[in-house]
């Protein structure tokens, strides 16, 4: 039975990792079949272009080539593009005008036209990955260059080059919530105005595995099967289906292990529906990995914003409102759900954990000659946080207020909620302010002084920031289980959610066997599999413990529930009086009991095993809060940032398990402070060439470059579902900026220089200091 070792709230070793680190792992590229022909893609090498002519002939006739796709291919096979956005509430996102968004769609082999560096236009199929890449090279095409869109002010220009048709001035869509009116009128009546504008750097998602997919097709069956890394096996399905023509249950989908998703795993890329009609047309298995150079060109990228950003105060310092204006540069595509997904996120949480009682925002999106955009950890959450944080340490130094104080006044209190912030998400649990007297007391403020006159005595300068953030997760309120006990008392869960590195095996079994009294090892997990599993949402926007643990919860009462009147059989006593408690059925008031697993054996024996399925259908989503705290030393004579302290206070709800939810903070917390301080993607203005194509390039954070960190979690139960969590895998990503630009910005204004942007870079901020005249 379970433990006090191994149930909830135990800091278990994730059962996965024994495999992992013991090579029995099978990730994409892992999986061998006799027979199996490699395939590559080849891409674009420029930026914008007509494709005037492709001739492919010679690559047909190269050694071991047994197949070359090209977009005319595809048409003749009735392969249609990936839509860029759905027209069905709540996905339908269009313009102020009451026109619909400009349709982005991408076509899974360019025709016509190339929009960005890297778009796929030929996929060729081999013997070999060296054969299908030597043809590749054979490809002849015929570009006749059109101008470059690179920067959205370019974009913007009003002699810039049309990119779409539907697009005019290469606005795309604009968008607006909360409520403008009540907005100028509380701008009307501060005592103060803040205006700040933020860049927020666009990223590379830089999975540590990059993506692969082995494509077979059943002749006998006249059946797809996708073996393909991804958040959602059932999402993907369904993606396929509407690209290749097809009814959902001709495709197979499996997931095997999958080295991080992120977000950006969510949706269905080219190569995939592409693979699948290779498969069809060879009757062979065809298999595809993307080499690291690709995954910088053709892996969706995230972040990219410019915002303009106003802050209201009275005279005390109260929070009147915020106005924020925003332009998103999404790059050539807009993948499917796109724009919906970072509509929703960024402006649900607009005022954050604070009493502002108006706002108004509003984003536009801007085509231009760059990788499409998608999801990325913390997607809109990070964005809202960054702004609204910077603003309040701006508007802090120009009225001459602690930034800390000026936070702790306008905070939500625990008895005001539930509390509908101005965006729309509504804070049902939550204790903000003990968050921030947490997490100063980790950070030890009144040591400030002394550790800021040690780096000055070392030649550095000292900077401290805060950031409190909310974050809404669960969006698709719906998640499935099937829960299944054998005669041998082993448990089988199969779950709608998609494990991408997050230790859900280990997650679920630790509920399992809690709530089923088994123990954790005869628990299994089963998920992405189409075949297996009848239905599910799938993996994103930190919604797995609390959508699918809770169907998991469900799943087990009913299991219990139907065993109930099994053993009141067995036990020849009326079903009322049977009570179920450490894996046992017992009359109450005796010690005449059967085991759980002697109740399934029953149900074999009578043909009708036990098993269950669930749904959990959730009111809406929830919101994860924390605190985040950074202390930084700045060498101005390189201009170079060192973390010298880093606090992070979460309230996640209940802990399923803390060792998994450490992990999440500090893989989060590390992508929140690469972004800040390291990482960014860079174009050439005038030819659209990345300039930052490999990790010699891209600088993602090291061991080296992070403190460790100091981590306490403030579990508010979540009374909304049975499991009392929220959402923990995003957070720590949305705070990180916010902390880590304002203790920048903290070092540079006490040096008498402007803050920079994201990302703080030596360069940048030695320029900023030598402007001051501070080197």
């Amino acid at each position: 039975m379970a433990t006090m070792e191994t149930g909830i709230g135990a800091p278990v070793l994730r059962k996965e990792d024994e495999r992992f680190l013991t090579g029995g792992a099978c990730f994409g590229d892992d999986i061998q079949t006799d027979g199996v022909l490699a395939a590559v893609v080849l891409r674009s090498p420029v930026a914008h272009a007509e494709i005037r002519s492709v001739d492919a002939e010679a690559a047909r006739s190269a050694p071991g080539v047994k197949l070359v796709l090209l977009a005319v291919d595809l048409e003749a096979h009735g392969v249609q593009p990936n839509p860029s956005y759905s027209t069905t509430p709540p996905f339908d996102v269009g313009r102020l005008d009451g026109g619909d968004a400009a349709d982005l769609s991408q076509y899974p082999l360019a025709r016509n036209r190339v929009r960005y560096a890297g778009e796929p236009i030929a996929f060729v199929v081999a013997d070999t990955v060296e054969e299908a890449q030597n043809a590749a090279e054979l490809i002849e095409i015929d570009y006749a260059d059109l101008p470059v869109v690179m920067e959205i002010e370019d974009a913007l220009a009003p002699s810039a080059e049309q990119l779409w048709p539907d697009a005019p001035g290469n606005v795309t869509f604009d968008w607006e919530t909360g409520a403008a009116a009540a907005s100028e009128a509380a701008f009307a009546t501060a005592a103060h105005v803040s205006r700040m504008r933020v860049e927020n750097n666009r990223v590379v998602i830089a999975f540590m595995e990059p993506r692969a997919a082995v494509a077979n097709w059943d002749q006998d069956a006249d059946r797809y099967t996708l073996q393909v890394g991804c958040q959602s096996a059932h999402r993907m399905r369904a993606g396929l289906a509407t690209i290749l023509g097809v009814e959902e249950a001709k495709i197979h989908v499996v997931v095997p292990d999958t080295g991080g998703g992120f977000g950006a795993r969510g949706g269905v890329y080219p190569e995939f529906p592409v693979a699948l009609l290779a498969a069809r047309l060879l009757n062979r298995t065809v298999k595809w990995t993307e080499s690291r150079s690709e995954a910088f060109l053709a892996d969706t990228q995230s972040r990219d914003h410019v915002f303009h950003s106003d802050w209201a105060l009275d005279a005390e310092g109260r929070f009147l409102g915020v106005r924020v204006r925003g332009d998103w540069r999404h790059g050539a595509y807009l993948g499917s759900r796109s724009m919906w997904v970072m509509t929703h996120y960024i402006s649900q949480i607009l005022g954050g954990p604070y009493r502002i009682p108006a706002g108004h925002l509003v984003l536009r999106g801007i085509a231009t000659n760059t990788t499409p955009m998608d999801a990325l950890r913390g997607i809109g959450r990070l964005e809202s946080n960054y702004v609204l944080e910077r603003l309040i340490d701006q508007a802090a130094a120009e009225i001459g207020a602690d930034p800390v104080t000026l936070r702790r006044q306008n905070l939500i209190a625990s008895e005001d909620m539930p509390w509908r912030m101005i965006g729309g998400a509504t804070v049902t649990s939550g204790a903000f302010a003990d968050n921030l007297d947490r997490a100063l007391m980790l950070a030890d403020p009144r040591g400030i002084a002394a550790r800021r006159a040690r780096a000055s005595t070392e030649g550095r300068l000292h900077g401290f920031g805060v950031a409190i953030y909310t974050e809404n997760n669960g969006s698709t309120p719906t998640e499935f289980a099937e829960v299944a006990v054998d005669g041998a008392g082993k448990v089988t869960a199969m779950v709608g959610t998609q494990d991408f590195g997050m230790g859900h095996a280990t997650m679920y079994s630790q509920i399992l066997s809690q709530r089923l009294g088994i123990a954790f090892e005869d628990v299994s997990i089963v998920f992405g599999d189409t075949d297996r599993v009848r239905r599910g949402v799938g993996s994103f926007g930190s919604r797995s413990a609390r959508l699918g643990g809770s169907a998991a919860v469900l799943g087990a009462e009913k299991v219990i529930e139907r065993g109930r009147d099994i053993a009141s059989d067995l036990l020849e006593a009326a079903s009322t009086d049977i009570e179920f408690a450490d894996g046992r059925y017992t009359i109450a008031g005796t010690d005449r009991s059967v085991a759980l697993s002697e109740v399934a054996a029953r149900a074999e024996e009578l043909g009708d095993p036990l098993s269950e399925e669930a749904d959990y259908d959730a009111d809406g989503e929830v919101v994860s809060n924390g605190v985040h705290v950074c202390e930084v030393s700045i060498d101005p004579a390189l201009g170079s940032v060192r973390l010298d302290s880093y606090v992070i206070v979460a309230d996640v709800g209940r802990l399923v398990n803390p060792l998994i939810v450490a992990g999440q903070m500090h893989g989060g917390a590390t992508q929140g402070i690469g972004q800040a301080l390291q990482e960014r993607i860079a174009y050439d203005r005038d030819s659209g060439q990345t300039l930052t194509g490999s990790f010699m390039d891209y600088n993602v954070p090291k061991a080296d470059d992070l403190p460790v960190f100091k981590l306490a979690f403030n579990e508010v139960i979540e009374a909304e579902n049975p499991l009392g969590v929220k959402g923990a895998g995003e957070c720590a990503t949305t705070g990180a900026p916010a902390a880590v630009m304002n203790a920048v910005a903290d070092a540079l204004r006490r040096a008498g220089a402007v803050p920079v942007d994201m990302p703080a870079t030596p360069e940048r901020v030695w320029r900023a200091l030598r402007v001051a005249g501070s080197v």
